[in-house]
């Protein structure tokens, strides 16, 4: 076990080297997870100046990661009915944040794009994350930023060796295929 010599936010001992790993897990996850209500607040300031609700948050983060989706395949995404999808769509692309365009292959195929001003959210709240994070980074040591950054490389490599897809079931991994490799 590794002897922890940083201090902890909450005031507490940083763990013993006889810590057991759940513990330590159960800490390390508690860090990463804690956003306090003025790290929410900062985050629902840039929503509210693009005046988003959570449901077209929704749509453009599904567009975002699939591109352009059928009002079929946005509806099931969202979880709603064909009719509300419809509704949603309506009302964001009156505000210029989505637009409907024929299929190029098939006319009657009616696709949802995201347009550049339903782009522009999430590089506006990225560039705000990245502004608050500067600003907390500028308030560790060289070491300590070198540190974090060997743990946030580990954590994101180890997130993509866990998040991987089985081939043979198709499926994404849950607990027992997950490689601990």
């Amino acid at each position: 076990m590794r002897n922890i010599t940083v201090t902890q936010s909450n005031g507490s001992e940083p763990p013993t080297a006889a810590s057991d790993r759940q513990s330590l897990e159960r800490e390390l996850l508690d860090e990463m997870t804690a956003w306090s209500p003025r790290d929410r607040g900062g985050m629902f300031k840039t929503w509210h100046r693009h005046a988003l609700s959570l449901v077209h948050l929704n749509v453009l983060t599904a567009l975002e990661a699939e591109g352009p989706l059928s009002m079929r395949r946005l509806a099931e995404a969202m979880d709603v009915s064909d009719a509300s999808a419809t509704g949603i769509v309506d009302r964001m692309e009156k505000r210029g944040l989505v637009e409907r365009r024929h299929g190029t292959g098939d006319r009657r195929m009616v696709l949802v794009h995201a347009t550049g001003a339903g782009e522009q959210v999430f590089r506006d709240m990225a560039a705000h994350h990245r502004d608050v994070l500067s600003r907390v980074l500028a308030e560790l040591t060289e070491e300590e930023v070198t540190a974090l950054l060997v743990g946030m490389r580990a954590i994101h490599a180890a997130k993509r060796r866990a998040l991987e897809w089985d081939p043979d079931q198709g499926l994404p991994p849950g607990p027992e295929t997950v490689a601990t490799g």
